[in-house]
């Protein structure tokens, strides 16, 4: 099983990294069994989808856009599950996710079908309900049903009081999930 793991967090060692790398650590059982590919996109240069639509007019479903999203495309070509981790900003999925996302309008939908889908968010609210966090998951269900990918996995993380760093049951959760994976 092929996982690419995608930080869309512009900090790489804050609550969302945090949170992806417990997650991650719940697969290190399971390297006979899986291989794991982490791109964190801060890193990355991806320009925003202009919509040209060039990409759908060519048979070889090509972004005209020349920049790491070239190689990303290989990569989730490549994967059999896609684990997106963001924080929540202004009530919804941070911009380095967004972007990666309307960039995967150029793929050829027909390797995306059957794929699987996993979510980790993490916000700073008190109430999940009020955080933006439903946003982010009506987005990514809706993506993954349009796509014909399984959204399989969902965890979200208050860091109001405590800093994921701080919170074992947090932790555990990440990696217990993680674990999981093979049940899919």
């Amino acid at each position: 099983m092929n996982i690419l793991s995608v930080l869309a967090s512009p900090r790489n060692q804050g609550n969302t990294a945090i949170l992806l790398k417990e997650y991650l650590k719940g697969l290190e059982g399971l390297t006979s069994q899986v291989e794991i590919e982490t791109i964190y996109l801060q890193a990355k240069n991806i320009q925003y989808c202009t919509g040209c639509n060039t990409c759908k007019k060519s048979s070889q479903n090509q972004c005209v856009l020349k920049d790491d999203m070239q190689d990303i495309y290989k990569s989730v070509e490549k994967a059999d599950v896609l684990v997106l981790a963001t924080p929540v900003y202004v009530f919804n999925m941070a911009a380095q996710l967004k972007t990666f996302l309307d960039r995967l309008y150029a793929v050829d939908y027909n390797t995306l079908l059957n794929k699987k889908i996993v979510l980790l968010t993490t916000y700073g609210d008190s109430s999940e309900a009020n955080s933006g966090v439903k946003n982010i998951v009506q987005s990514i269900t809706m993506l993954s049903q349009y796509l014909g990918m399984e959204f399989i996995q969902n965890l979200n993380v208050s860091t109001y009081k405590v800093q994921v760093s701080e919170n074992e049951q947090s932790k555990k959760a990440a990696y217990t999930l993680g674990a999981d994976i093979l049940k899919y």
